[in-house]
């Protein structure tokens, strides 16, 4: 794949993310004073959940087998593949839509019913845009998928907001998903037919359908793992829709500060995790031990890596110690007063030291998955299926015991045995612990964030407490000097070796400079 498209891909997609999560941040705050909680709660977590797992468990086995690298005779077998994902998406969505208006507890609200067939439909027709999606990546158009989510997003967003004021109830959140799925799918498919080339008729016809054995089995192995990981990533929200163990008006502010604390993961990490998933797969190859990869290679991907991870803990240190702090003003700014006076504070609070994990689980999943052979993914399937179920009781118990924070307290002892997995399997790979060490804060910086940590504090009880615009003004001054001065200290405390990743932050740089 050539690196500078990869590199344009990754910014491009760094900055599109910023804008669009800033646009779905007004928006969002905006319709928590349009829409109940329980609407919220209904839309968040059943509607979505619904929708999600469709699509994850359709789409994301089939994009790992496809995306990587396949001599050009093999692509008939792998457009077959693609094509399998539609049917496949119709059956599981017939099956799980039935499961949620006939089984599951129907909430208080209209067109509710019509909501999950249509969520589901939505889900399903999204599928059609994989053919193209991968011809794309494929032939490095890394950009046009960008655009394609850039502009579906942006019109579901403006168009709920505007339906919104008409409805309160889901009638906007429908509408706004059928916009974005029939604009998701048309834009690929015009993107795909003005970039094709004239030999590429392949995705018009299926009259020969022919799936490897070698691409199946992986493709299942895949599909295991998807299972797994999407319940430990989603696994409050099965035990929130499946036992009811909370009211939907609080999965309503539950899936608020989730969503607003997701912004932070998503922006923050998620493009880069991303990036790196592809330097470190592209650097390294799958499935060959450390001996017989490239020594300039190894060397780099330990040293980007060790970066990598010590990035990300400073980041999550600093979010999870100004998070208590600030967690109530931003709400209150966010949602107003609603959401400022109800759980919405302390499950934010909460979700600062869950930011942190999700960071460093993030950096070092990517690298996992980016070097393990087939027999180590199915090994991984294996240790992943008795701690899925350990974590579901955990979090039912914790739920029952602590209310919706018990499931942030299960993600982060969910996020952090998957970190010890990873890490385990990196310090195995480089033969020692000084990636890891390398994550670890020094003494001064962990110094400059306890103080300037309990100066914030201090400002929330003495200035946060008065309730007043200038009592609030006063204590954002105060956390943003602190704020400078601790980034100030963490860069001058910092060697010469990660303040360069710092400056270049993109891996394709450092890849064309070992070839």
């Amino acid at each position: 794949m050539d690196a500078s498209a990869v590199a344009r891909g990754a910014s491009s997609k760094a900055i599109s993310q910023v804008f669009l999560k800033l646009i779905s941040f007004l928006a969002n705050g905006y319709l928590i004073r349009l829409v109940s909680n329980e609407v919220l709660g209904v839309v968040y977590i059943r509607l979505y959940l619904l929708y999600a797992t469709i699509q994850i468990l359709s789409r994301e086995p089939l994009r790992k087998v496809c995306l990587a690298k396949h001599p050009p005779e093999q692509w008939p077998q792998l457009v077959s593949l693609i094509w399998i994902s539609i049917p496949f998406s119709a059956v599981l969505g017939c099956s799980l839509t039935l499961l949620w208006v006939l089984v599951l507890e129907t909430p208080d609200l209209p067109h509710y019913t019509a909501g999950c067939v249509i969520f589901a439909v939505c889900a399903v027709m999204e599928l059609f845009a994989e053919p193209p999606h991968v011809y794309l990546l494929n032939k490095h158009f890394v950009r046009s998928p960008i655009i394609v989510e850039a502009v579906a997003s942006l019109l579901q967003t403006l168009i709920t907001v505007a339906v919104a004021h008409y409805s309160s109830s889901l009638v906007p959140f429908i509408v706004g998903a059928v916009v974005y799925s029939v604009l998701y799918v048309m834009v690929y498919w015009i993107i795909y037919r003005i970039k094709r080339s004239k030999d590429d008729l392949m995705f018009y016809g299926l009259s020969k359908i022919s799936v490897s054995p070698e691409h199946a089995s992986l493709t299942i192995s895949f599909l295991k793992q998807t299972v797994l990981k999407q319940v430990l990533t989603m696994g409050e929200d099965y035990v929130m829709t499946f036992l009811s163990v909370v009211t939907f008006a609080q999965q309503g502010v539950f899936s608020t500060v989730s969503r607003l604390a997701a912004i932070v993961i998503r922006v923050g990490f998620k493009h880069v995790e991303d990036s790196y998933y592809l330097f470190f797969a592209q650097m390294l190859r799958r499935g060959l031990p450390p001996d017989q990869q490239g020594r300039d290679a190894l060397k780099t991907c330990k040293e980007t890596l060790g970066n990598l991870l010590r990035f990300n803990a400073l980041f999550g240190l600093v979010v999870t110690v100004y998070g208590l702090s600030y967690a109530r003003l931003a709400l209150l700014i966010y949602g107003g007063q609603s959401l400022a006076s109800s759980d919405g504070p302390w499950l934010l609070q909460w979700h600062c030291p869950y930011i942190a994990v999700c960071g460093i689980n993030g950096v070092s999943e990517c690298f996992y998955f980016a070097t393990m052979s087939q027999m180590e993914v199915e090994n991984y399937n294996l240790k992943l299926l008795p701690f899925s179920a350990c974590f579901l009781i955990l979090s039912v118990v914790l739920s029952y015991l602590f209310g919706t924070v018990g499931f942030i307290l299960a993600n982060i002892g969910n996020m952090a045995i998957r970190i010890f997995f990873s890490l385990r399997y990196t310090a195995q790979y480089f033969g020692g612990l000084d990636t890891l060490y390398r994550t670890l804060p020094n003494i001064p910086q962990l110094m400059i964030i306890a103080v300037c940590g309990c100066t914030a504090l201090l400002s929330k009880l003495v200035l946060e407490s008065t309730e007043s615009p200038l009592g609030y003004l006063c204590h954002i001054i105060i956390g943003g000097l602190s704020f400078v001065l601790v980034l100030l200290t963490l860069w001058e405390c910092e060697d010469l070796s990660f303040k360069s990743f710092l400056k270049s932050l993109n891996p394709i740089k450092m890849r064309t400079k070992t070839e």
